[in-house]
């Protein structure tokens, strides 16, 4: 994760229990300067995020997970590094917690590329906002600040997209 000169390269934060996604992923990082730190688990990656977040450039994050879902983790990215682009991945436009944005997996090398140089680049659409409901941010942002943590907060988030979806149905 150094460079020749020792220093540290800039970080993507791949949150994806599939080993696959790592390997379409880095080659495309790699011309720019970008190294990939895989999490096949979603509190493995929220804590990764809070040791050294100000080294992520970019968090890819699967929706598909399981235990905590990449959609807590992906809102809770979003509520509490609202500077670090996102790109979400999912099995299929019609999977669960699914956004237009999203790139559908196995992702291609094409549609892949485009979206890491729009996040790199700073784009808007790369730096999407939280879409969490007032009272579920409220509730995160609460664990955060007696917990100090990330996955307490993400937890926080989950029992809140839990509610929800089950007063949509």
């Amino acid at each position: 994760m150094e460079d020749a000169d020792g220093v540290s390269a800039p970080l993507v934060l791949l949150v994806d229990e599939d080993p696959f996604t790592g390997h379409v992923l880095r080659p495309l990082l790699r011309p720019h300067g970008l190294e990939v730190v895989q999490a096949r688990a979603s509190i493995a990656a929220l804590e990764l995020l809070q040791r050294v977040a100000q080294r992520f450039r970019l968090a890819v994050v699967s929706l598909e997970m399981s235990g905590l879902s990449g959609v807590a983790v992906l809102e809770t990215v979003r509520l509490f590094r609202p500077g670090l682009a996102t790109i979400c991945l999912a099995a299929s436009r019609g999977a669960a917690g699914a956004r237009e944005e999203c790139v559908t997996k196995p992702p291609g090398a094409g549609q892949l590329r485009a979206r890491i140089a729009e996040a790199l680049a700073g784009a808007q659409s790369s730096m999407h906002a939280c879409t969490l409901a007032p009272e579920v941010i409220k509730k995160a942002r609460a664990a955060f600040e007696r917990s100090g943590s990330l996955v307490e907060a993400a937890r926080e988030v989950g029992i809140g997209l839990s509610d929800q979806s089950a007063l949509d149905t």
